[in-house]
């Protein structure tokens, strides 16, 4: 059985969906991101999974009262995520960590990668814009992120060519959409809605 990760942020103004600030403003940036959060949980909650929720700072917002959370560690994206999975694998023999931004993510895909990591190292369920959306993995190697450069278009390009250093045997999801922009918005009815009637 694997574990499910979610990394999250506190939904504060101003510090969560800072790319949609410029056109939305902080309100609606940050009610954008609430929903996401809602959706995300919701997932973890009717999955067959256990889950656990790691935050990149401490918080008492009361979307977080009734979870168990877990303070992410290290100076950058590449190091958080590698603490949370040597963490997840002491116990599990697989992890499959998430962001809280995908209303692509389905339970299937979870189902999908878990099935995947019995024959597999990684699992990566990549995004339009060259990154990830969702990564698995049964072992995990301290350089699976050197000299990754995030938020850029080679995130799935450069943790793929790691990968391969290490040999690892890889598998790879459909191509999702992640909500950074305005653009990836404009796909989801129920988001438009959400910050025409704000």
């Amino acid at each position: 059985m694997a574990l499910v990760q979610i990394f999250a942020k506190p939904p504060e103004e101003g510090k969560v969906k800072t790319r949609l600030i410029p056109d939305l403003g902080k309100a609606k940036a940050t009610e954008v991101y609430r929903f996401c959060l809602r959706y995300t949980l919701g997932l973890a909650h009717k999955s067959a999974l256990d889950y656990q929720l790691w935050l990149g700072e401490e918080s008492k917002h009361s979307f977080f009262t009734e979870e168990t959370c877990h303070l992410q560690q290290g100076e950058n994206l590449g190091q958080r995520m590698h603490h949370a999975l040597s963490q997840g694998l002491l116990e599990n023999d697989a992890v499959l960590l998430i962001g809280s931004d995908c209303l692509d993510l389905t339970d299937t895909h979870l189902a999908i990668a878990t099935e995947a990591l019995i024959d597999n190292d990684l699992v990566l369920l990549p995004t339009f814009d060259g990154g990830f959306a969702m990564i698995g993995c049964s072992k995990i190697e301290p350089s699976l992120f050197a000299g990754v450069e995030w938020s850029s278009e080679r995130v799935l390009a450069q943790t793929l060519g790691n990968a391969s250093k290490y040999n690892y045997r890889v598998h790879l999801l459909e191509t999702v959409r992640d909500i950074d922009t305005l653009s990836d918005l404009n796909h989801y009815p129920e988001l438009r809605a959400l910050v025409t009637n704000i």
